[in-house]
């Protein structure tokens, strides 16, 4: 079984404020960046993963982040994932293994959106990915 996550901040995302002001220097056209990370789970997985998760600060802390789960394990229309190319799951986080678990990846999402709060054009989200979103040296974009 597999179980996906997001985990997105509630706050200022620095990070997606510096890659949407990089993208402008680009010519690349988006009015709104934003930023989660991935949580992939894979094993036997029970009914309290979710909550386990949310009381690891290091994935979620309350007082600044969001946590959902994903209906898939793939990203939605309009987003792209980055992973790292010679990626090894991992079976523990902050050192803690957890019930169940077998594997854990870890991917950063990124969705552009225009001035409607509509995703960009696939050709522009493309062009976002090749030209600063993803070193294809050591990573990887996964649509």
């Amino acid at each position: 079984m597999t179980r996906t996550f997001a985990v997105s901040l509630t706050i200022p995302d620095n990070e997606a404020f510096t890659a949407f002001e990089t993208l402008g220097r680009l010519g690349i056209d988006t009015s709104r960046v934003l930023r989660s990370d991935i949580w992939i789970f894979e094993g036997d997985l029970d009914a309290e993963l979710a909550a386990t998760i949310g009381s690891i600060e290091t994935i979620h802390n309350p007082n600044k982040h969001r946590l959902t789960e994903r209906q898939a394990d793939l990203p939605e229309p309009g987003e792209v994932w980055v992973a790292p190319r010679d990626e090894a799951p991992a079976t523990l986080v902050a050192g803690r293994a957890l019930p169940g678990v077998r594997a854990i990846l870890r991917r950063t999402a990124w969705r552009l959106l225009d001035d409607q709060g509509r995703d960009v054009a696939p050709a522009v989200l493309d062009r976002a990915v090749e030209t600063f979103l993803c070193n294809p040296a050591f990573q990887v974009a996964i649509t």
